[in-house]
């Protein structure tokens, strides 16, 4: 593979809510012959959405600040390793022959990334770490880049492709710092992102960290600061991180209908940026057309990345991976049913108003 074809074909990012099914987008990818698919990456980089800013610095940044930002065994994540309650998107094991193991973390690039792509996860994070520290001072942008350029080269791929759950919530930061990249925009009935929330370990734990971060005036996961502590609720008491119950985690519920408000708001600040991006640059991918038309949505998948990625072999093997998932949400009790209807109003507004204008857009466009 020359330099000169590797670079023809603009890299991608897939974005959506929660529990969009944009996994399923990454183990499709990962299949491509030609693409590098990038799993969680910002997801782990960023400790589960909760530390963000610390992710996209400003300025200049030395390689040995940019190899912490993805090497650092983040609080919340190996918490919910080492207590037994990490996300089934966490694939390093920790096995005995793992380097790692869940007593003293694992580092973020490991949790997922990393394993997504190859069996010899620690041979290719010390690789990796090799490749950073000899880099140059550089923006932020400029170190994923270096990063994300050297794994194509190194597994032999077009074009690297990052996906990382929850990613509609930082839609700008990525945009800014990728603003060639083609967005994919994978969307779900928001009342079953909501109710799937509900059940998901990972986002039980940053809804936790929200509130105990609200109440303590400061990230617990963060720092020592316990000035407030007494304001807590008994129920939030077991998840501070010095006492953390993995029994009462377990058995922690919040409503369906409250990560429904929080679907919605990550749906609408998303969709003001989508809109105000070229068209050219994002599609619209229904999670629910993979299952029940996967062909042709799949097919627009590649292609809208690049034409010249079609594989009808890559096709057929993948389309053998895709099993029917039931929605959940209408076997809610009613009332329950009404009040995550009303919480993801909004959002389901916004998106089917975007949508609406992205097809009047594309009809202008055709002469």
């Amino acid at each position: 593979m020359d330099s000169q074809t590797s670079s023809a074909i603009q890299p991608a990012i897939v974005v959506g809510t929660g529990r969009c099914g944009s996994t399923l987008v990454s183990n499709i990818l990962r299949a491509h012959p030609d693409v590098l698919s990038l799993s969680e990456f910002f997801a782990f980089v960023t400790d589960l959405g909760t530390l963000i800013p610390l992710a996209f610095p400003a300025g200049v940044v030395e390689a040995a600040h940019f190899w912490e930002i993805v090497s650092t065994r983040y609080h919340k994540q190996n918490l919910m390793l080492r207590e037994g309650v990490a996300m089934d998107e966490a694939l390093y094991t920790g096995h005995p022959v793992s380097r790692f193991h869940t007593p003293d973390g694992v580092p973020a690039l490991l949790h997922t990334t990393l394993p997504h792509l190859t069996s010899e996860a620690d041979d290719l994070f010390d690789e990796i770490r090799t490749f950073v520290l000899l880099q140059p001072p550089a923006t932020i942008q400029q170190h994923y880049l270096n990063l994300f350029g050297w794994l194509q080269q190194r597994f032999q791929r077009r074009v690297w492709v990052e996906r990382s759950g929850s990613s509609l919530r930082i839609v700008g930061r990525l945009y800014e710092h990728f603003p060639h990249a083609r967005f994919i925009h994978i969307v779900r009935d928001g009342r079953n992102c909501a109710l799937s929330m509900s059940k998901h370990f990972g986002f039980r734990m940053v809804m936790l960290a929200f509130l105990l971060t609200e109440i303590l005036g400061c990230d617990p996961f963060e720092s020592d600061d316990r000035t407030g502590v007494e304001d807590l609720p008994d129920d939030l008491y077991p998840f501070l991180p010095e006492h953390f119950d993995p029994a009462a985690f377990r058995s922690y519920e919040a409503a369906p209908s409250l990560y429904g408000h929080y679907w919605s708001g990550e749906m609408c600040q998303g969709l003001d940026i989508l809109a105000r991006m070229p068209a050219e640059q994002v599609l619209t991918l229904h999670f629910e057309d993979f299952l029940t038309d996967f062909d042709r949505t799949a097919t627009r998948l590649i292609t809208f990345i690049d034409p010249s990625l079609m594989n009808e072999e890559w096709l057929q093997t993948v389309r053998q991976t895709i099993h029917p998932v039931r929605s959940a949400w209408e076997m809610l009790p009613q009332q329950e049913q009404d009040f995550l209807q009303a919480a993801c109003e909004p959002g389901m507004s916004r998106l089917a108003a975007f949508e609406q204008a992205c097809v009047s857009q594309c009809e202008i466009s055709v002469p």
